[in-house]
């Protein structure tokens, strides 16, 4: 049984490698001693607070997991504490635990609105305690997995899964966005429509595994030729689309031919030292961004279009 003070008890856990340290906010030592025990007998380590602003401070640095506040703490009080953690990010996880010798329904209400997860007597005995510390640790444990997994699910759908390149969709998105950005900048924004040459006469003779390797080998080299803010998509096929922020038409044509260049010597498989590639590249340039995404990726492809036509291997401009 914990002493007969109103309060509520703050324990974050925080994960520290293959352990955990449990962070413990609440202004009475002796309420801190007997919790500190509790902690250590769950094999956590105990961190002790003893005021609201240090709780919460604690609490955003280390990314806790659960928070219950001591309710009489100076400074911030712990309903006060409580909504502040509350107000964080929509992904921060935190679960919380309130400890209180008032077991009046409307203090569990206030509690409860504030944003509180669990309400625990102070004449829950530590058993008891144990048990919900750890229903809010795994409760915590799943919810960070569970956002974890929506993370990787919403990377999932905006990649390609042979190249790790955007996909369409993605890629396009990405334009309409830069677009918009260049229109509120007031700067170019260019694009490269690369498609690799013969690439059907890969595949007929030497296979369509060969012929994966050919893209993925690539969009490596794509990644390589360009810079940390440009976007890369593989648009479909062999065809790939390239935007470029804040670059105006003699630039990009000088990253096209960078990467048209690279690809003639791109060495593609050392069991066929025969097989070699080349691209050719449209290339289009809104000035303040001022052309719609569609129209810009229309004339990229019929800049491609014609260099394919004159002998393929280039870059060609939409003018």
């Amino acid at each position: 049984m914990f002493p007969s003070l109103s309060r509520l008890i703050l324990v974050a856990i925080l994960p520290i490698g293959d352990s955990m340290k449990i962070l413990i906010a609440d202004d009475d030592p002796i309420s801190r001693k007997i919790l500190s025990k509790v902690v250590t007998d769950l094999g956590y380590e105990p961190i002790a607070v003893n005021n609201g602003e240090d709780a919460l401070e604690h609490v955003k640095q280390n990314k806790c997991s659960v928070v219950l506040l001591d309710w009489m703490m100076p400074g911030m009080d712990g309903i006060e504490v409580c909504r502040e953690i509350r107000r964080l990010d929509n992904e921060y996880i935190c679960y919380i635990i309130i400890n209180s010798a008032r077991e009046g329904s409307d203090d569990i209400r206030r509690a409860l609105k504030a944003g509180a997860n669990d309400y625990i007597s102070k004449k829950t005995d530590s058993i008891e305690l144990k048990a919900r510390i750890g229903v809010g640790v795994r409760t915590a444990q799943l919810e960070m997995k569970l956002i974890d997994l929506n993370h990787r699910l919403k990377h999932l759908v905006r990649i390609d899964s042979l190249t790790e390149l955007l996909n369409h969709a993605a890629i396009l998105k990405e334009l309409s966005i830069e677009l918009e950005r260049g229109r509120r900048d007031g700067t170019a924004t260019s694009i490269l429509m690369l498609d690799l040459d013969r690439f059907k006469a890969v595949n007929d003779t030497y296979g369509h595994q060969t012929g994966d390797k050919v893209l993925i080998r690539f969009a490596y080299l794509l990644n390589e030729s360009c810079r940390s803010f440009d976007r890369i998509g593989r648009y479909g096929g062999e065809e790939f689309l390239i935007v470029l922020p804040r670059t105006r038409e003699e630039e990009s044509i000088s990253i096209g031919n960078r990467i048209r260049m690279r690809a003639e010597t791109l060495q593609i498989d050392n069991e066929i030292a025969n097989l070699r590639v080349t691209c050719s590249i449209g290339c289009c340039t809104a000035a303040n961004s001022e052309k719609h995404s569609s129209s810009m990726v229309a004339a990229a492809d019929s800049a491609l279009f014609r260099a394919k036509k004159v002998g393929r291997n280039k870059v060609l401009s939409c003018k």
